[in-house]
């Protein structure tokens, strides 16, 4: 299995689902994980989880549509090694059945949260490749 000790990784949507598992494991291989989650309670979860086995996380609210929001959220965490672009919707409908707000909820988070991320993350990893 593959290492990750000392590096620090972000994990957006990482409280529940698919994105708990990956902060679950990045931890248990050595990362201090930071869980970028909207639901506070599933957040809080996920490091209680963590930390009972050992590994090192912290609990972010942060909505990723909101690039405000996750400017204040990455510029709290002072180097990145790691981003897992994972929070997302899904929605079950068909076009007919399909609301523009549903659609536009769709688009903010699943590709508007990642370029969000991708802009935040990539001035603290411009910084730490520029760092010795």
């Amino acid at each position: 299995m593959f290492q990750l000790t000392n590096k620090i990784a972000v994990i957006t949507g990482g409280g529940s689902g698919i994105g708990k598992a990956i902060s679950i494991l990045f931890a248990r291989m050595g990362a201090t994980v930071h869980i970028f989650e909207l639901n506070s309670e599933a957040s809080k979860e996920a490091v209680r989880q963590i930390t009972y086995d050992g590994g090192r996380a912290f609990a972010q609210v942060c909505d990723v549509t909101n690039q405000r929001e996750v400017l204040t959220a990455f510029n709290k965490i002072k180097h990145i090694d790691i981003l897992v672009n994972n929070a997302g919707i899904a929605h079950v409908g068909k076009m007919e059945t399909t609301s523009a707000e549903d659609f536009d909820r769709i688009l903010n988070v699943n590709v508007r949260g990642v370029y969000n991320c991708l802009y935040a993350a990539g001035i603290h990893l411009d910084r730490s490749l520029s760092e010795p």
